[in-house]
């Protein structure tokens, strides 16, 4: 169990750095995820120089990169110690479900609505209504914890298979 809390914990801060990069030099891409009246707002926006998309997609690639060694070491680790089918699936369901929480709590909440720093890097939405509401994408995140209760359960079967 506390490997799987200090995987969850790497897993976080590249996700965090994922999100840094995004904000930092890949903003057309970032916006996509954003409420409509924020992508509305920013779809004048200048692109970036060439060179500074590059340089976001390499270090997003490489935050990615990394995340999906996490779960695939999770896995290697699983099946190394004999875990059960229940334990593979609590660890995995901790890894999905630990980041989808984080994602709704700092990100969609305390960074969208309560702190405002987005307003810092893209002053054009202050005044957004959506930055003063929360569960704008409410919908999208119970789909998407669903699905990741799924696949924790999916990937828990084929390792305690393997194992």
């Amino acid at each position: 169990m506390l490997l799987t809390l200090k995987l969850l914990l790497l897993l976080l801060i590249l996700f965090i750095l994922f999100m840094i990069v995004c904000v930092a030099f890949l903003l057309k891409f970032i916006i996509k995820t954003a409420p409509k009246d924020i992508q509305e707002r920013l779809k004048n926006r200048e692109n970036p120089p060439l060179w500074k998309s590059v340089i976001g997609i390499v270090l997003a690639l490489m935050c990615l990169t990394g995340i999906i060694w996490i779960l695939v070491y999770a896995g290697i680790n699983a099946i190394e110690t004999n875990m059960t089918l229940w334990q593979i699936f609590l660890r995995y369901l901790i890894l999905f479900v630990g980041y989808k929480l984080f994602d709704i709590i700092v990100f969609d909440w305390l960074l969208l609505t309560k702190l405002n720093i987005y307003q810092h890097f893209f002053p054009e939405i202050i005044g957004c209504e959506s930055m003063q509401k929360f569960g704008f994408n409410f919908k999208n995140q119970v789909i998407k914890i669903f699905l990741f209760i799924i696949g924790a359960f999916i990937i828990s079967l084929i390792l305690s298979n393997i194992a």
